[in-house]
């Protein structure tokens, strides 16, 4: 369950665990035994201890980087996981209390996610299937393969807040929606070099589908 939260909602996960202090992957030592948070909360007090831990995994990862130093990737992970966990967990803040307040909706939503949304990525290739195949014959392999890669972390993540949308309502879509731009969801799989490409297919899609694609925002 700890998993699949921190994949919908593109927290960092960091490196491979190491033995050392300051060995080849000094972060590994920032993620302990959960204990209790395993699952994904589902109310305030759960939502409060996830934070807490969250906010140890973020102390750990900022004494890593002053003892030991972390390479410019890292560093600009840390910097985006801190300021996520700042902003999401300060208690009392819009977000904080946008989030808190839809959790049961958003746990629903989150355990049942993975079989719907990989049915309706299948609908959504197959709706692009005569433009995708266009792109096939004018891009290189290398191109491809971030084309691919970006649209279906774009397709994931526009089911997950289309579901968010239906079943929980507006303020906990653009709750989720603020989380995935604060974390990078897009970041990583969907570099600049490819975004105006990415938007076209996603305005087809929608065009074709008549449905809202709500990641749009995060490719701006």
């Amino acid at each position: 369950m700890w998993g699949l939260l921190l994949v919908i909602f593109g927290v960092w996960n960091g490196v491979l665990a190491a033995d050392d202090k300051c060995s080849e992957d000094p972060t590994g030592q920032c993620y302990p035994d959960r204990g209790d948070v395993d699952d994904i909360p589902g109310n305030a007090e759960e939502f409060r201890e996830l934070c807490s831990y969250l906010r140890n995994m973020v102390s750990c990862l900022e004494s890593v980087k002053e003892d030991c130093g972390l390479d410019k990737d890292d560093q600009q992970r840390l910097n985006m996981f801190g300021g996520f966990v700042r902003s999401t967990c300060q208690e009392g803040s819009r977000l904080n209390t946008q989030i808190a307040d839809n959790l049961p909706c958003l746990k629903e939503v989150i355990e049942h996610d993975a079989v719907f949304c990989s049915s309706v990525r299948r609908n959504s290739m197959r709706a692009l299937k005569d433009h995708l195949e266009g792109k096939e014959s004018s891009m290189d392999e290398q191109e491809l393969d971030k084309l691919y890669d970006c649209l279906f972390t774009a397709l994931k993540a526009n089911c997950f807040l289309s579901q968010v949308s239906n079943k929980c309502g507006n303020e906990a879509k653009e709750a989720s929606l603020e989380v995935m731009e604060r974390t990078g969801t897009l970041t990583d799989e969907c570099p600049a070099s490819i975004r105006v490409e990415i938007e076209e297919v996603l305005e087809i899609l929608e065009m074709g589908i008549l449905e809202d694609i709500y990641v749009k925002d995060l490719l701006i």
